[in-house]
């Protein structure tokens, strides 16, 4: 019984990682650009992975890629947007009574990068987005058995909410010649709170073993609102995803989804 319980709790932590393509609706407002929201179609790549630190607390790393093609309503003008973020995450993971169950709560921290352009532009054809921040995320994850097979499954849902941070803004009609050529920069580095930013990222997914895969498969929507120099910038994104997860040990190579032995962060 002592040897059992040693190798249980001196087992490896395995990292959990997947890896989705994101396909779905973007609608993007920034009037430095244009008063009118364009829309349009967005496609990006999502990279996750999950790692227990203790008993008590785990760490998540979210990378993510994502381009859209975007129109006005009248069809007159088109452009284009393209972000980069990569978030890292602390949670606090508290078991429940109900088997299977658990909630994750903590902190998180965000970079982003980002660029909108529109073809109609005029003097001012494409914005710079640029902002970090830290705020509170929160997961809850349920695993059960589906079916007479008895197919394992887990479903997650997650949201991140940031707090406090601070981002790039021009001010309403500034060139970006101004900004890095003459040197007026005052004011341009705001701080960033839920009086002239709100952000809220959701995510729901469900990992399904088909074959010698885990696919993962969710739905994903983004909200971003906030004004400040004189400008307003809304972006709304509304995905479909689709990938593959897996199960690891660092450097190892040894597939662990349904080894009881291993600790998971996620399953």
């Amino acid at each position: 019984m002592r040897a059992q319980t040693d190798s249980v709790v001196q087992a490896p932590r395995s990292v959990n990682e997947g890896t989705m393509v994101s396909l779905g609706s973007r609608y993007i407002k920034n009037t430095y650009l244009s008063d009118v929201g364009y829309d349009g179609v967005g496609i990006g790549v999502i990279n996750e992975r999950m790692r227990i630190i203790n008993d008590r607390w785990s760490r998540q790393r979210t990378f993510r890629i994502d381009l859209a093609s975007i129109r006005n309503p009248a069809g007159t003008s088109s452009g284009y947007a393209a972000f980069i973020d990569y978030s890292y995450s602390l949670h606090r993971r508290l078991e429940t009574s109900v088997d299977g169950l658990r909630l994750l709560v903590g902190g998180t921290g965000r970079y982003l990068l980002g660029t909108a352009y529109r073809s109609q532009g005029g003097n001012n054809p494409a914005v710079l987005h640029v902002e970090g921040d830290l705020g509170l995320s929160a997961a809850i994850l349920y695993g059960f058995d589906l079916g007479r097979r008895r197919y394992p499954v887990t479903v997650r849902w997650q949201a991140n909410l940031p707090l406090v941070g601070v981002f790039f803004s021009p001010h309403y009609g500034q060139s970006y010649y101004e900004i890095f050529t003459l040197g007026h920069r005052a004011g341009i580095v705001r701080l960033g709170s839920l009086h002239n930013r709100f952000a809220l990222r959701s995510l729901l997914t469900a990992d399904v073993p088909v074959g010698p895969w885990t696919m993962r498969i969710g739905y994903e929507a983004d909200v971003y609102q906030s004004h400040t120099n004189g400008i307003r910038t809304h972006y709304f994104g509304s995905s479909i995803l689709l990938g593959v997860a897996k199960e690891f040990i660092p450097f190892s190579g040894k597939r662990v989804r349904h080894n009881k032995a291993f600790r998971s962060a996620y399953y």
